[in-house]
């Protein structure tokens, strides 16, 4: 529930609809029935694509950093037909304002109508190209630190002769890995991120009454945030708000499914 209200500040700062965080309480948690709705089977997806892509092609690219890579880019594209409807009418909901709020399934309705199926797969080319290098350097990122701790563990093992099995990794180790994957996938994506969330709500009344010529495209939408705040504050803008949105769940997810369905 926490999350939800952080997300909702990460999308408004993005988009730079409000300067401010004081909102009617309401529109904090706007967009988590449709987190909710999807988040399970598209992480679901995600991660049975990129365990089933990294054992496939294990003959092939071996154990290391070109199976981490292709495997990640595998799970970015076969999820991609969720996480993107997700964003979109989470996004949509989220910058409504107090007096035209209306439930998710009214949000769904209207979108379809006005918009029809191609509305919730706006800026889906672009969150591949933000989704694709940012899955690809946080599934090597992660691979590369587990197996800095496992060699880690490996050799403390060896140094006091314990009997605990050398290759396990406690439940703090998984969320250190998770976090510094996080940490430097999220910091190498966020400039596309930021223009994939403002393509993607370019024609949300919130956005379009602020920046109307932003529908007219991507590079449009790039000169309109560089031009707002320049380049070197456009690169980072929200980093930390969506650090801080990412970074817990992405831990949680990971330190669960590990001890409960490690590796093979």
């Amino acid at each position: 529930m926490r999350m939800s209200l952080v997300d909702t500040i990460r999308t408004l700062q993005q988009t730079s609809v409000a300067t401010g965080y004081r909102l009617p309480f309401a529109q904090y948690w706007r967009g988590l029935p449709a987190a909710v709705g999807f988040t399970t089977p598209a992480f679901t997806i995600y991660l049975v694509s990129y365990r089933q892509a990294k054992k496939v092609l294990e003959p092939y690219l071996g154990a290391d950093t070109a199976n981490y890579v292709v495997s990640g880019a595998i799970a970015e594209l076969t999820s991609s037909v969720l996480w993107t409807p997700m964003e979109v009418v989470k996004g949509n909901m989220q910058l409504k304002s107090e007096s035209k709020a209306g439930g998710t399934s009214a949000m769904i309705k209207h979108m379809y109508q006005t918009q029809g199926l191609k509305g919730f797969y706006r800026g889906y080319w672009v969150g591949l190209a933000v989704f694709t290098p940012h899955s690809i350097v946080w599934w090597y990122t992660y691979e590369k630190m587990k197996t800095y701790l496992k060699s880690t563990n490996a050799l403390n093992t060896s140094i006091i002769n314990s009997r605990a099995t050398p290759q396990d990794l406690t439940v703090s180790q998984y969320a250190i890995a998770s976090a510094v994957a996080g940490t430097a996938s999220g910091t190498a994506s966020n400039f596309l991120d930021v223009l994939k969330t403002r393509q993607q709500l370019a024609i949300a009344e919130e956005v379009s009454r602020l920046r109307p010529d932003d529908q007219k495209g991507l590079w449009k939408v790039a000169k309109n945030l560089i031009s707002e705040v320049g380049m070197m504050r456009a690169m980072f803008k929200g980093l930390h708000v969506r650090l801080m949105y990412s970074l817990p769940s992405g831990i949680l997810s990971m330190v669960i499914v590990e001890r409960l369905k490690p590796e093979a």
